[in-house]
């Protein structure tokens, strides 16, 4: 491996970290039960890899503003014009991506180089500060025992295992263990990473991490932060990046329902729970997103979907502040900002809406994610109609267009918009059936002569 060469020539330690040594290493242990049979081959079939370089003994580079991360991406840059690099964070870590030389669609390999660092947190659920130091103390900054390990992967012992804290024999425990008692008031998004963790890989959270996050949730310190501090991250878009990863996955009913029993949802809001209606909505949502999706346009994922529904349980105020707080895009803002209206309107205006032409025109104005997350959350009142004009009433066509106006002599204006609309419905009503009928319609209706020149 180039990178590798490329550290020994500099006298710097180069490292596999995290998620890779601990798939690895449960790979392994599956296989043989021994750690030590890790090689630095097995981890040739990763395709997201993390490195870490120890540049303490090595080579410094003197009047440069440059972390070993960012010098080593420059060298392989060099070899491989072919690939594209990113440079980000204070000492410029950077991410390599090789295009995949196999089929459309095959997972490039990317190589995120970042320099070993220690990191502290000025204030709860804040980015933390770093700086340069060891990889012991940069294991040490990360979240669990199970991901602060590191493989070497240069030098005399290439596939010597570094495990500071245990986290060989949580693996084998299959427990989800915290570094530091303070890990979850640092960092709350460590709640939700550790209920996704611990069903991914059929783990539980080990007694004394579970005391930790319930007691950093029963302290009320995220609720404080919020109304003391301006920025927020681990309680912002980083806390949202995480919800999608939960949200999105296979096993995201058992994650989510370990958050709810930890209390972690506080970290949305002090007043979000899960009941039995909400569980309910969300497993409909991925179910009818799927039935929908021939007929429906939805411009947002389903993890998104499942998360404006969790929200969407507090009242107006609430619901659009946890949207902000979550850095929630601007349709997303609008619909928790009026949802409640709307579908207070739709139960009083629904029920007397007798003709498919007025059932349309109180539908039509709403976006597809907008009547998809109505209809679940009233499935038994404002569902049905809003099914039947998803399956029916929006998929009638209209009987003629702008362009058969135009053939009809009319001039194009505004008055394009009211006709194309009162043939529309009058077709969905039944009363125009055929392209010769709605011609006729407006040239009685719509008479040439009182065209503007």
């Amino acid at each position: 491996m180039q990178v590798a060469s490329a550290a020994d020539e500099k006298g710097w330690a180069l490292y596999v970290v995290g998620g890779a040594v601990r798939d690895l290493l449960l790979e392994l242990l599956d296989l043989t039960g021994k750690p030590e049979s890790a090689t630095v081959s097995a981890v040739r079939s990763l395709t997201d890899i993390d490195l870490v370089v120890d540049a303490a003994n090595g080579e410094a580079n003197p009047g440069e503003n440059k972390g070993a991360g960012m010098a080593l991406a420059e060298i392989i840059q060099a070899s491989y014009p072919q690939v594209s690099v990113q440079v980000y964070g204070q000492f410029q870590t950077a991410s390599l991506v090789w295009p995949s030389p196999h089929a459309a669609g095959a997972e490039p390999l990317r190589l995120d180089i970042a320099t070993a660092r220690t990191e502290f947190y000025p204030y709860p659920a804040a980015n933390p500060e770093v700086e340069i130091s060891s990889i012991q103390q940069d294991l040490y900054r990360r979240d669990f025992t199970i991901n602060a390990m590191a493989m070497r992967i240069n030098g005399k012992q290439p596939g010597h295992l570094l495990d500071f804290f245990g986290g060989w024999l949580d693996l084998q425990q299959r427990h989800i263990r915290v570094l530091h008692a303070n890990s979850f008031i640092e960092d709350p998004t460590r709640i939700v990473r550790a209920a996704r963790f611990a069903t991914r890989l059929n783990f539980s959270l080990e007694a004394q991490t579970e005391r930790f996050v319930r007691s950093a949730v029963s302290s009320g310190i995220y609720q404080r932060m919020r109304l003391s501090e301006a920025k927020t991250p681990a309680l912002q878009v980083r806390l949202k990046a995480e919800l999608k990863s939960l949200l999105s996955a296979d096993q995201w009913e058992a994650a989510l329902a370990q958050v709810a029993d930890l209390g972690g949802l506080t970290c949305l809001h002090s007043d979000l729970t899960l009941t039995p209606t909400l569980w309910r909505q969300l497993r409909r949502m991925g179910r009818w997103l799927a039935k929908f999706e021939a007929r429906l346009t939805i411009d947002q994922p389903l993890w998104l979907m499942r998360l404006e529904l969790l929200l969407a349980q507090l009242t107006p105020p609430a619901s659009r502040e946890a949207a902000i707080q979550l850095d929630l895009a601007s349709p997303s803002l609008h619909r928790l900002s009026d949802l409640h209206q709307w579908e207070a309107d739709l139960h009083q205006q629904l029920p007397k809406a007798h003709k498919l032409s007025q059932r349309y025109r109180l539908l039509h104005r709403y976006a597809s994610a907008d009547l998809l997350l109505m209809s679940d959350r009233h499935p038994y009142t404002l569902g049905p109609q809003i099914w039947q004009y998803i399956v029916q009433t929006s998929q009638v066509p209209a009987l003629i267009n702008g362009g058969t106006l135009k053939q009809l002599g009319y001039q194009p204006g505004p008055q394009f918009r009211n006709i194309l609309a009162t043939l529309h419905e009058r077709t969905l009503d039944g009363e125009l059936t055929s392209h010769q009928a709605a011609e006729k319609y407006v040239l009685a209706h719509y008479p040439l002569n009182s065209q503007p020149n």
